[in-house]
Order: structure tokens, then sequence, then C-alpha cells
């Protein structure tokens, strides 16, 4: 924790206190790690804390004396600027500092006087990281009170109802008194993407690369990057998680109550929709209407489905009168009423169609509404009884008021223009006019799965109906491969077949593992008596992965032992089972159930597949039923004329006769006391040894859904498994329970802490710690943010270089005042993957709308401070309240130059140097240490220390520092020894870890291995190639070096993996000295493939069983040469 300012709080100024800076619990990411911090939103000089005399205190000179060091302090967990000011007092022996005092907390206190205790605490936490995320898995968030943004003029309706930052922009009006969430939103229908980024259907850009990659981090707001079916589940259980980006800074599919991904939200709007009633309403009449759409009321507190058919129906037709608004509040747009009339006949399971009432004009006849009746204030329209509704019969709130409702905003909210939007621009290029409409939308929305004309004609555009328009969208289309058709990508998985099915109930847009079997040939599946590929029309004939086989040996590494005769007569199956009962055959015989007498024989291999059942359960006639790839496995044949003939393993021995002639039961033991299968595995050990034959044969593996490339011999051991998903490894955090200490958290997504004022007489008050997307005494208020996706790229040189990155928000005054900032570490070997998420904050509430902002990246290479590059990033769209930025920042490999006199000739840098941003051709002044400002014309007072670099100021004064290696601290004062151990081996170069990035208190350290080492430490020799060419071989000077590795599928994944089996290559420069090469590798490999510039490529090493730390050296001659058609 640190202490941040001393400045009295004001709202108008976004100053947060004592705050914690740590990394976001990792264990739903994949490749993200977040930078978050709880902050108090109160000065802390509003705390009156007294001393406590239980705790240890020492004056700075005593802990000098006693040889006490700023590491020290660090390890007992003091406050980082505390240990910062000591290690100024013991550099410089300030006489101002010595009398300073330092308070020993005792876990869990913490803070300057260890005034603060988190009310949550469990025994098993040993550490504060642990105690927030353990905190934030217990208390899973269900308020009873809203969380408001309210920087927005908004009346969004009775009190609880407050504005939502999800329903700015939303398009849909949610402010009663006005479009006001709405009123800047179209000009986010004219920013378009360039041909790199995916467009969000918020019309947010984001790169490519960052689509489909993490399906619990979204990059875009409305979490349109991510089609994952879990992600609803996903986004509804972010209750039972901290406050991070997959969660906070989401929005969820609109509905007519709000955006929110928070279901409480919703009920608490309802609840405020139907707090108010009119005055010309009785009690009753609006108790039982209340009733009626199941929301509790002091009258009927308890409502079942038979109160509302009975009492409640009753009294709402004896007390209403015979129209009434329902609710007392517009339910649409701002200006939409629903009324009831009570005797309308029920639409279906006895639910009264609403009328739609407004006292302006909208577009009622796209709706094919009827005009009911008018006044002089208000028209109404009856709801035609065509229109889709969905209703139920449980009696909830949702089920008989919110799904019903939503369910006709669904289907009116089309008719809803977009608000202040220019006519003018729906002549643009890039604008789509919706037919028989004023509306027009951006082509970006167009065949994106979500109508948005009133006639939904921009869901479909196909090239009979307009050539032109889909030549252009044809990116947006899936053609389908087995008919000339296109379909929209949002018709993939949308259980509906657009496609049309093949013959075998196959469909490509539904069955997305079985249509990439069908369409890619594999070499793994050829001739194994199963027809994957689909039919192709090859010279007038139909050819697929079975046509001519005559002469493809059967019995391969691909179909040996995997439980499906692929052989005519089951050879690649022979001698497979162990069990002595089930290998007493010779090879001329098959072992068989003799159908007369249960009883085990050995059938002749001439009668096996000859058309003629010979043993029980047609086990010597596989094809009667065989091992399909689409549905369950029947594999036991009974001897019936009936249509079911195969029967499952769970069918067998079960008590009930399921073939005709009873031939499932013949073969089973008597007398037994149970219900189930003998198949079952919880049976199957008592079974006979015929019993336990027939069900492996007719339950036995289902052919597998794809067969991967293997290669005899093949094992991989256990310790040397290949990941394909690499994760960042996290906490094991302990899933328990503890006994609730607080009946309800105070302070929303915060954290709830105790301030100790004086606890030697147990005097306290309560406080929070805000996350930085809330601010407020109790957290209750949406904070203004942008937040940000990183990745960073660069050059493979640059791989073992730490780089320090410095990312500000600063407006574009002659102040050129930075807002917030964030600082960390970048490693290229060990970050290369990650995107970094990152909250930055405005220095003022609400933001200075008439100023501009832009995001400033500056990179510092760690070890010499010396400046590698700059980048800037506009940000727009300053109406939005949360603002979403991803990119990709690609490290260039030198430093850049001096800009030219044309760039610069309009900076006037009187201390400092101008330098081009490496992403743009703009400029900036790279002020000299203690001068900030545009043309470095500022001057400041710059404390940080010695061997740091100072490079501006916050807007507070307060100095940025970028720290040399192995120092960290706000001013750089505190050294990280946690490498002077030297834990790195064989001459490993050890990096600290950012202490706030540790999810765990055993990462706090990376190694750089030397070349030919690998490991956490650089404990392992890695393998050793030393490649000889022969003389004659025609190469290239540089080789690409392809090493290849076997992946185990297993048959129960059924997804298409990324890679299988995987690829990873390096480029090697052949020493023309010795006419060879050596590489150094660390990961397991199965074969190595050589290939030179002219595409020949030459097998060199073939390891079936991978070891590590070996030395394989070859010579790599023509026989080694794969040939071109291989």
């Amino acid at each position: 924790m640190d202490d941040t300012s001393n400045n009295e709080y004001s709202d108008a100024i976004g100053i947060r206190y004592n705050c914690f800076r740590l990394a976001a619990n990792a264990e739903q990411a994949k490749i993200t790690r977040q930078i978050s911090s709880y902050c108090l939103s109160e000065s802390p000089s509003t705390f009156r804390i007294e001393k406590d005399p239980t705790l240890p205190t020492h004056s700075f000179s005593s802990l000098a004396k006693r040889n006490i060091t700023g590491e020290d302090l660090y390890l007992w967990s003091a406050p980082i600027d505390i240990i910062e000011q000591y290690q100024i007092y013991l550099q410089s022996n300030d006489l101002l500092l010595a009398e300073t005092i330092f308070y020993n907390c005792t876990f869990p206190r913490f803070g300057s006087m260890c005034q603060y205790e988190l009310f949550y605490q469990h025994e098993n936490d040993s550490s504060l990281y642990q105690m927030i995320h353990s905190y934030y898995e217990s208390y899973p968030y269900h308020s009873t009170d809203m969380t408001c943004y309210v920087h927005v003029k908004c009346k969004r309706g009775y009190p609880p109802a407050c504005l939502d930052w999800t329903e700015i922009c939303d398009g849909k009006v949610d402010c009663l008194d006005g479009n006001y969430d709405e009123e800047h939103c179209w000009q986010l229908e004219l920013n378009q993407c360039e041909e790199n980024e995916y467009q969000c259907t918020i019309g947010q850009c984001i790169p490519q690369e960052f689509v489909g990659d993490d399906s619990r981090t979204f990059d875009c707001v409305d979490s349109s990057d991510e089609h994952n079916i879990l992600v609803h589940n996903h986004l509804a259980e972010r209750g039972n998680y901290e406050p991070v980006f997959g969660y906070e800074d989401t929005r969820c599919q609109r509905t007519f109550l709000t955006s929110s991904c928070l279901e409480e939200r919703r009920y608490l709007l309802v609840q405020s929709m139907f707090s108010i009633k009119d005055d010309s309403i009785s009690d009753k009449c609006w108790s039982a209407f209340k009733c009626y759409f199941a929301l509790p009321n002091p009258t009927y507190p308890t409502i079942t489905k038979e109160i509302i058919d009975t009492e409640c129906v009753l009294t709402l037709q004896q007390a209403c009168p015979d129209m009434l608004d329902i609710p007392n509040t517009p339910v649409f747009f701002g200006y939409i009423y629903t009324a009831y009339k009570k005797n309308d006949p029920p639409y279906v399971d006895n639910y009264i169609l609403p009328y739609l009432c407004s006292n302006k004009s909208f577009g009622h006849g796209l709706l094919d509404l009827v005009l009911d009746m008018s006044t002089n204030e208000t028209t109404c329209f009856r709801i035609n009884h065509s229109i889709n509704i969905m209703t139920f019969h449980t009696a909830d709130w949702n089920s008989k008021y919110g799904t019903p409702i939503n369910d006709i905003f669904l289907q009116i909210r089309e008719i809803e223009p977009m608000i202040n939007f220019p006519p003018k621009l729906c002549n643009e290029l890039h604008f789509y006019q919706c037919k028989n409409s004023l509306k027009c939308i951006p082509f970006h929305r167009l065949m994106n799965g979500v109508p948005d004309c009133p006639y939904d004609d921009d869901e479909n555009i196909f090239e009979h109906t307009n050539a032109g328009l889909f030549a252009k969208l044809k990116s947006k289309y899936y053609k389908c491969y087995f008919i000339d058709k296109y379909i929209p990508h949002s018709a993939i998985s949308n259980s509906k077949c657009d496609c049309g099915q093949l013959d075998d109930l196959f469909c490509e847009d539904e069955h997305v593992f079985e249509n990439f079997t069908k369409r890619t040939i594999s070499f793994q599946a050829i001739c194994d008596e199963f027809q994957e590929l689909y039919p192709i029309q090859i010279d007038g004939k139909n050819q697929t992965d079975e046509t001519k086989c005559e002469q493809w040996e059967c019995d391969n590494i691909y179909t040996r032992c995997d439980g499906i005769w692929d052989c005519l007569h089951g050879e690649d199956e022979l001698n497979c089972d162990s069990s002595p009962s089930f290998s007493k055959c010779s090879s001329d015989f098959r072992l068989c159930v003799n159908k007369t007498t249960s009883a085990f024989t050995c059938l002749p291999v001439e009668y096996i597949s000859d058309d003629k059942v010979d043993c029980l359960g047609g086990t010597d006639e596989q094809k009667l039923c065989p091992a399909t790839l689409l549905h369950t496995q029947r594999r036991f044949y009974c001897i019936t004329n009936s249509a079911l003939r195969c029967l499952s393993s769970a069918q067998l021995c079960n008590g009930y006769k399921d073939c005709l002639y009873g031939d499932d039961e013949q073969f089973c033991q008597q007398n037994r006391s149970m219900y189930m299968s003998i198949c079952k595995d919880e049976y199957i050990f008592s079974a006979s040894d015929v019993e336990r034959f027939l069900c492996n044969i007719s339950g036995g593996t289902q052919r597998a859904a794809m067969k991967h490339f293997t290669i005899k011999g093949f094992s991989q051991s256990s310790e040397n498994e290949v990941d394909d998903d690499e994760t960042i490894e996290i906490a094991s955090l302990n899933k328990y329970r503890p006994i609730r200490l607080l009946d309800d958290p105070r302070c929303y997504r915060g954290l709830d802490v105790r301030v100790w004022l004086n606890k030697s007489i147990n005097i306290y008050t309560s406080a929070c710690l805000c996350p930085p997307s809330y601010y407020g005494d109790r957290c209750q208020y949406q904070n203004e943010r942008l937040s940000l996706s990183i990745r960073f790229h660069a050059s493979a040189l640059a791989r073992q270089s730490p780089f320090m990155i410095l990312v500000s928000l600063m407006d574009n005054t002659n102040r050129r005042t930075i807002q917030s900032y964030e600082q960390f570490t970048y490693l290229p070997i060990r970050d290369c993957k990650i995107k970094f998420n990152l909250y930055l904050l405005y220095s003022t509430r609400p933001k200075q709308i008439n100023k501009t902002y832009s995001i400033h990246i500056d990179i510092y290479e760690q070890h010499s401070l010396q400046h590698r590059a700059s980048f800037l990033y506009p940000v727009e769209f300053l109406f939005l309240p949360v603002h979403r930025l991803a990119f990709i920042v690609k490290i260039p490999f030198e430093d850049d130059e001096y800009c030219t006199y044309r760039i610069c000739s309009d900076r006037r840098c009187l201390h400092g140097r101008c330098v081009q941003y490496a992403n743009t051709k703009q400029a900036f002044c790279q002020c000299e240490q203690g001068w900030s400002g545009k043309f470095c014309h500022i001057p400041y007072n710059c404390t940080c220390s010695s061997n740091s670099l100072c490079v501006g100021t916050l807007n507070n004064r307060r100095p940025i520092c970028i720290c040399p290696e192995k120092y960290f601290g706000a001013q750089c004062y505190i050294r990280n020894r946690i490498c002077d151990s030297s834990p790195c081996q064989n001459q490993g170069k050890c990096v600290p870890h950012d202490d706030f990035m540790l999810s765990t208190n055993d990462e706090k350290y990376f190694c750089i291995c030397s070349k030919g080492f690998s490991g956490k430490q650089c404990e392992r020799r890695d393998t050793q190639i030393d490649l000889i060419f022969d003389k004659n071989l025609r190469l290239s000077p540089s080789l690409f070096i392809h090493f290849i590795t076997i992946v185990p599928i297993y048959p129960w994944i059924l997804s298409i993996p990324k890679s299988s089996p995987q690829r990873l290559t390096t480029l090697q420069t052949i020493s023309q000295a010795t006419n060879s090469l050596r590489i150094y590798w660390s990961r397991p490999f199965h074969l190595t493939f050589i290939e030179t510039f002219d595409k020949t490529y030459y097998l060199p090493v073939i390891q079936p069983v991978y070891n590590y730390s070996q030395t394989i050296v070859r010579t790599v001659d023509l026989s080694d040469r794969c040939p071109p058609d291989q």
C-alpha cells in the first residue's frame, strides 16, 4: 500500500488514496495479466487515528542504528512510501526524517499506522493478495441497491433507479427527461476499422489477432469478439469474481430494462417502475396487477401460479378500471407506455397482451399495430396476436413480466431511429439505407446477426437480391462447401441447418467438427473401412478416402488395437486384450460366443465377414452394426427382422428383452438383484467372461472423430507433455466457504475495511477500498475510465532484453498534464503472448469534455534507461464513460533518431529534443529531467533517485520515475535483492518480477537462460543436435529447421485442435568452415525436418520417445531427402 496524496478529497478531483496495487487473479484468463488497484476515495485525514500503544514503533534513526535496511521493511510489508522515505533517510541522513515513526504491523493489519484491517479474514490466508481474492470468492455480489453513473444529466425513473454506464450508447433511450444517454452516439457509426482490425458490434476496432483468443476476457465491450456459448454463463457468474475487465467492462445484450449484465439490476429497475402508482388507481387494483406480474407486495407477499390465476386475476377484474397504464412510467424508449384492458381475452397461458401508448408518433405501421383509441394526449395501439411472445407457467417476475415485455421490445426496437443522426450521412458510401424507412446504418452492421432495419433487410443481403452490395460484404459470408450457397457467419452454430442437410443427416454449418473431417483429407484416415471424406467428382467418378484401397495395409499404427475391426477378418485387433479368456484362439480363429450354448468357441477365420451370423451378437459380422462417428455406439446385433437390430451395451443383461428372441439376455447369469445392465461400471467387476466380452464388443470404443498423426513407438512422458494453451501460473486458492462476517457487502464491488481509530478501546469506523471502476465512500459511483488491452511485439534479437513500459493518459494542452499512468516491465521471452490489461483514470470528475486526450506509451531499455520509442493513440468518443481500447505495439529494433527538421520545424523544444512517434507522423518534445510541458517550458522538482530517470509529473506534481534494473518504488529508492542469491544456474540471468504483477509468492524472478540451457532456474541442459551435411548436398546458406511434436489427442476431446502435430520453426545458418550446424532445443519434439529455400525437405531425426538433455549427431545425406510427392 502507498500513500498517494495529502490533498483534501473532492468529487471534482479524482484523487485516490492509500492504494493496493496488485495483479488480478488470473484463474479465469489464459493470456492476460491485469494490473489493478484498490484505493480510498476519501482522504485519510478525515480519520482521527490515535496511536496504538500495543504496536511496536521505531523511529528511522533507531532502525538505522539496528542496521535495518529498506529491504527488511519491504519483507515486513511496510507501505512503499514509508520504505522509500526510510531509504532516503539512510542515504541523506536528513535530520528532518530521523524521528519519522515506523509502525511494525502484525498481519492482517496494514497501513502507515496499522490502522486498516479487512473485515473479511480466513485463517488459511497468508497474504493480503490471498485475502482479497478469497474475499471475492466468498462474497458473491448480490446487491440490494444500484451503483450509478452520475456524470450525465438523466432522470432514469423512480428511486433507486439511476443510469448505468452500459446504458449509454446502447441503442435505446433510457432517460425519461431527454435522449441524453444517446445524444452523441451516432458518431460511433462513423468509425471505420483498418483491414487488420475487427469491428465490434458497437463500432469499436480491435486487432484481428485478439478475436477469439480468450473466452474469459473480452476486448469488445459488447463481447462480440468471443463467440462462445459459455459467454452468457460467464457474465452471469461475474459476482463470484473480483472486478476485472472480463466482468466490469462488459455490456450484455440489451433488454428493455438495461444493458447491464447484473440480473439484480434488472429486478431493481422493475421494482422502481412499479414503486409509484397513479392516484386514480386503487391500492387493491395496483397490488393485484403487481401480483399478476409475480412482483411480491404487502398484499401478496408470497406468489404462486395458483394465487395469480385465482385471487389476483379475479381482484384486478373487480377493482381495476377497464384500461390503465401499467406501470406508471414509460417502458420503451422513454416515451412509449404499456396499458392493459382487464377484460381482454388472454393471449396464451392467461397472459393479457399490453397496448402501446404514446404522446409522440412512432413507426407503428411497421409493427402491424392496430389503432385502438386516441385522446388529446395519448394514442394507443393494440398488439396483433401474430406477434411472437414467450410466456411461462412459472410464477416469477422474469417469466411473467420481464421475458414477455422484452420479446415485444426486441420486435419494435428496429423502429427507433438513431438519435441526432445527420440525415445527410445516409448518402455516404459506407452507409446503408433501410428499405421503406428513414433509418440508415453503417456497413459494419450489415449481416452481423442482429436485425437493425424495420424489415430486417440488413440481414438478408444475398447475391440474387443485391449483387453489388453482396460483393462488398463477401467477407461476412460463409460459402457452403457441399452446395453452392452463401450464408452469413452469424448463422454458423445457430441450431438451424442453413446450408441444408446431406443424406446422412450431416449439416456442415451445425456439425462444425464433422465438417472439418468431411472436407479435409487425412492420411491417417485413408482406407480404414469408414468413409470420412465427402465424395468428390474426379474424372466423372465419385472419389472418397475409401476409394482404391485394395493394396492398402489395414493393420497399421492408426488402426491397431483401437477396438474396431478395420480389417475384414479383424487382424488389427488380434492379441489386443491380455485377458487369458479372450486370448485362447490361434491366429486362424476368432473368439466367438456360440448362439445356442452361450459359451466361448473359436470360429475359423473364413467364417468371419461372410454375411452369415455365426456368433451371438453378430460379433463375426461387425459391418451389421458398424462403429460410426456421429451416432451412439450400438454394436450388439439382434437376430430379428424388426427395425431395432443394434443394441448398446447398456441394454445387455438388464432384465429386459430388447431383442425379439431375447438374445441380449440369454447369456446372462441369473438370480442377480440389480436393475441395470451388467455392463455398467459398478457391476462389470462381477460379470462372467462371456458377459465381459460381449460388453466390450457391443459398447467398445467409438470410432475416433479424428485420427491424429503419430509414429511407431510414440510415447510421451508426463513431465515433458506439451501444453497447447499456455496459461499463467496462478495461486492455488482454497475453495472454502467460511462463515459470513457480513450480511451484505457494504462497498458494492469494493473492499470493506475496518479503520481503527483507537484499538485499545475498540473504537473503529468503516471505509471502502474501491477498484478503478468505482469511487465514493461506498464505491457506489461508476468511474469514467479507459480500459486498455495491449500486446507488445519485439524482434527476435530483443527477446532477452527487458523494457520499461510507461503508459500515460495525458491531455493535449500546453501543459500536457498526465492524468494517470501505469508502469511495468516487459520481457519479450516471458511476455510475448501476454495481453496487459490496465486502467487509466481522468484526474477530474467528470472529465473535461472541452479537452482532447491521448494515450502516450514510452518504452525504455531497462538496463541502460535509454529511450527506445514512443507511441501515440488518440482518445476519441469522449462521451463514452468507459472507453475500451485494444492495440498491438511493435517495439522497433533500434531507438529512433532525432526527427527531421521538416517534422520538428514547429516544435520549440526549449529544454528537450524532438522525437517522432513510432506509429504516426506526429512528433513531441521529450523533455530533460526537471522540465515538462508541450515545449519543455515548465520546471518542476525531480525527487527520483539519482540512478533513475525522471520523465515528468502527475497532475499533483508528483514526479514519474523510470527505475533501473533491480530497483522499484515510486522514486526508485528500493532495491530488489531477490536476484542477489544468484538463483539462476549455468550463467543464467535473473530478472526480478514486478511485485504488483505477482499472483503467487514463489514467482519473484525469471531466469533468462544462456544458450543450451532451460528450465525455471536454467537447471536443465537443452537437447543438442549436431547436423553434418554431406558434401554432395546442394543447400541454401540458411535453413529452416522444423521441430514436430506429436500431441496425444484423447477420444473424448471433441474439438478441432489448433495444431496436431505441433510445429515450431527456427532459422539457422550453416557453418561454411565445417559444413554443419549445431542447434540447442529446449522443447519436446519427435521429428526434425530441414527445409531449404527451394522447398527441398530432409528428415534427419526421428525419435518416438523424447528424452531431454540428450546429444544427437546426424549426418544428413541424400537418403534423408523427402521425395516431392510425400
